[in-house]
């Protein structure tokens, strides 16, 4: 059994979540004691349970001490078949965060897994779901995976109300994936989104965003408006560049403008696209699980690894070994597993 001390680096809620992963996906049994030691309210949340309930499902695995609160889990994993699952996780706790953690499980599954997950789409402190679709899952299938989602519903804070469909293939494996240059900008895609409030706050955000990056060819914004349990809006905007896939997102929040949120989604977006990273700063830390996962080597360039990452690497060696390297090059890091 591997122990994880869940007060490592940053203490938060991604150790959790990549020790089950890796525990899952192993089958090695994992034991993660003071988990989130170092939040204001440490302990599961209930966002935390239904992460672990899932994987739990997919796994096949006993849990111990599996309640709101509690600051010491024994997970222990069995087979990864396949089938159908739905999970809730109340409220506007985040869908994409489920979906993160049950994704590599879900790919190295002997049969075809398909997701029902409810909650909040596009929440603070975790990726919009339309940048899973966009941006997360494109570079996942670049690993050789077979995933989709599909939104069927939003939710926002504090009522969510959303729901997503997931449908993940089984690849039998991971290739590694070089990422040691972005290529050329071959087209900008985006989507603009609003429930229960006026059209005009759609088309605001999404002409500010096109008008600053009218220095990119191909741009094309999607506006998607709905009415549902829940108000909200934001945009989500991706380069799709010759070698990798580039994210920018912003989430409405009272008081900021339409067009303000289109002009910092696309300033975000230029800003990463110059600095030449071939993954963007989200998709650091999310990527890293496959880096250690797949089958040959495989690298990526970023400007530097937050103590996020720092501390999602140690998780990851304590399942796979020593396996992260480090170079620079032209004022980039370079990270790349043998």
């Amino acid at each position: 059994m591997i122990d994880i001390d869940g007060a490592f680096g940053e203490g938060g809620g991604q150790i959790l979540r990549t020790a089950l992963t890796m525990s899952a996906v192993n089958a090695e049994p994992v034991r993660i004691f003071n988990i989130r030691a170092g939040r204001p309210n440490p302990g599961l949340s209930p966002q935390h349970v239904t992460s672990i309930e899932a994987v739990a499902e997919l796994a096949g695995a006993e849990v111990d001490g599996l309640h709101q609160g509690s600051k010491e889990i024994v997970f222990r994993p069995s087979q990864l078949t396949g089938g159908r699952f739905e999970f809730d996780v109340g409220t506007a706790g985040s869908i994409s965060l489920v979906v993160q953690s049950c994704l590599l499980p879900a790919i190295m599954s002997k049969s075809r897994v398909e997701m029902t997950v409810k909650g909040g789409t596009d929440v603070r402190w975790s990726p919009s779901i339309d940048y899973m679709a966009m941006v997360h899952l494109p570079l996942l299938r670049m690993f050789g995976a077979g995933c989709d989602i599909e939104v069927v519903s939003r939710g926002f804070y504090p009522e969510g109300g959303g729901e997503v469909g997931v449908d993940v293939s089984p690849s039998g494996g991971l290739s590694g994936l070089d990422l040691g240059s972005q290529g050329d900008v071959v087209r900008v895609e985006g989507v603009a989104f609003a429930q229960n409030l006026p059209e005009h706050v759609v088309s605001r955000m999404k002409h500010s965003a096109m008008k600053d990056l009218i220095h990119l060819r191909n741009v094309k914004i999607q506006s998607d408006l709905r009415s549902g349990p829940s108000t909200g809006a934001g945009i989500v905007l991706a380069a799709v560049c010759k070698n990798t896939v580039l994210g920018a997102s912003a989430l409405g929040q009272k008081g900021v403008r339409s067009e303000v949120l289109g002009e910092r989604c696309a300033a975000d977006l230029a800003e990463t696209i110059a600095s030449n990273v071939t993954v963007d700063e989200h998709m650091m830390d999310q990527i890293l699980p496959y880096m250690a996962l797949a089958d040959g080597a495989s690298r990526i360039l970023t400007d530097e690894l937050s103590g996020h990452a720092r501390t999602n690497i140690w998780v990851l060696e304590k399942f796979v070994g020593k396996r992260f390297f480090e170079t620079k090059r032209d004022g980039l890091l370079e990270l790349g597993t043998a």
